[in-house]
């Protein structure tokens, strides 16, 4: 496979975390609009805003669904990327790390991160639209899974990063690899603080998250493409898929 496709790396869709931000604050205005319009005795302009905060409530619903589904299948389709990196670098390289690239190359199958949680949550979420009194219940449940699904994200990205750290700062001061680039790193942050801010943000932390770690992981495979041209730029090859 041509360097230009093998380096393409999928991306989170920054728009549809936006968007998603954008429909969840506007379906909160307009509920609270219309318990306002509900209270003065406007009914059916209450009811009319109800409907639109469905109706953004809903759309909101599929686009951070998607977003957070793109961030594994993002990082996952870069662990195969570096991988194939890595089985690339150990047959140009004639000393003792050989074999270590080797056994890292093995590894990083290790890191993908699994997806059931994610479905999980997304099941708890729809179930507490439709259960009355249990909603709460489904909801802090569906929550706890996507902790969960979080925090694997940042255990996978922040151990890639140190095995990437550890050979490309193996290149560049051991063989005089011309490496300008840097490793980037993930922030990592506490699952336990993410809940606590969450709740008494009321949903507010999790809405600048969701836009932060897209930008974030993007920015994480944005930084790793630049590494592999300079690796394939100093080995005067090209990587094969």
């Amino acid at each position: 496979m041509a360097i230009s496709q093998f380096l393409e790396e999928k991306q989170v869709n920054m728009a549809a975390a936006v968007l998603a931000v954008i429909f969840v604050i506007i379906s909160i205005i307009l509920g609270i609009a219309g318990g306002f319009m509900l209270a003065v005795g406007e009914v059916r302009r209450a009811l009319i805003s109800w409907g639109i905060v469905a109706l953004f409530g809903f759309m909101g619903l599929i686009l951070q669904a998607l977003v957070l589904y793109q961030w594994s299948a993002v990082i996952n389709h870069n662990l195969s990327n570096t991988k194939q990196t890595f089985l690339y670098l150990k047959e140009r390289i004639e000393d003792p790390l050989r074999g270590e690239i080797g056994f890292f190359a093995n590894r990083i199958e290790d890191f993908t991160i699994p997806t059931w949680h994610y479905w999980v949550y997304l099941v708890m979420y729809i179930a507490s639209l439709f259960t009355g009194w249990y909603a709460f219940l489904f909801s802090l449940l569906g929550f706890i899974f996507l902790a969960i699904y979080i925090h694997n994200i940042f255990k996978s990205t922040s151990k890639l990063s140190d095995l990437k750290d550890k050979i490309y700062r193996y290149l560049k001061e051991e063989k005089d690899v011309d490496l300008a680039g840097e490793v980037y790193r993930i922030p990592q942050r506490n699952i336990i603080t993410f809940i606590i801010l969450s709740v008494i943000t009321l949903s507010i932390y999790w809405l600048y998250l969701l836009v932060k770690l897209s930008s974030e992981i993007n920015n994480y495979v944005k930084s790793d493409e630049k590494m592999r041209k300079e690796l394939e730029k100093a080995f005067g090859a090209t990587i094969q898929a």
